[in-house]
């Protein structure tokens, strides 16, 4: 009998989490559409955090909670720029560091930001623009830092991230439309680079030909 409570407990728990995630999904979600909205009808500076959270009936600690500004709430940007799960797979994988990180990088791009909507957002408000590039600041750091924990030192964490991003910034100005994971398509942008690379390299400056 305690074992039968003790489960239904233990399920009614995992019910009980499921429901204030799915309740803090659906906050983020609607502070994210009112700041978009606003910012698009008013701009970043005519538009107000007591407006965003009044458009969702929330207050500005609760605002907080999941965005440290209007532009982060508009652009909806990820409080973290690696999920934890992700982490844990990179840093118990085996093989090269530069695949890894395209898992990690891919990962987000597979399921997190829509970076097409964000850059077309960036068109429209470029006021927006320093906060997108303080966040990518960030998570360029974060990535490094993982990057770290399996690189023989800083500068080959710094190398290898530099790498995956740059292959990521070809993908951003790509037209077509997404057809494998993210991964697959950072290493394929990045072989695209060492073959730009590699051709630069072989091909002698018309300059110097007779």
């Amino acid at each position: 009998m305690i074992e039968t409570v003790d489960g239904r407990g233990a399920a009614s728990e995992r019910v009980g989490e499921g429901r204030r995630e799915r309740k803090k999904q659906q906050t983020r979600q609607a502070l994210h559409e009112a700041a978009l909205r606003l910012v698009e009808e008013q701009g970043l500076d005519g538009t107000t955090i007591e407006q965003i959270c009044e458009a969702v009936d929330v207050s500005p600690r609760t605002f907080f909670n999941y965005f440290p500004s209007k532009a982060a709430a508009a652009l909806k940007l990820p409080e973290s720029g690696v999920e934890p799960e992700v982490e844990a797979r990179f840093l118990s994988s085996q093989g090269e560091l530069v695949p890894a990180l395209c898992d990690v990088v891919g990962s987000s791009m597979d399921v997190g930001m829509d970076r097409h909507r964000i850059k077309q957002l960036l068109m429209r408000r470029p006021e927006l623009l320093p906060a997108f590039s303080q966040w990518m600041g960030s998570v360029r750091e974060q990535l490094i830092a993982l990057a770290e924990r399996r690189a023989a030192d800083h500068d080959e964490a710094m190398r290898a991230v530099s790498l995956v991003l740059a292959a990521m910034n070809v993908l951003v100005h790509t037209r077509a439309t997404p057809d494998r994971p993210g991964a697959a398509r950072l290493l394929q942008a990045l072989d695209g680079l060492v073959d730009v690379r590699a051709a630069r390299m072989s091909d002698p400056d018309p300059s110097l030909k007779a």
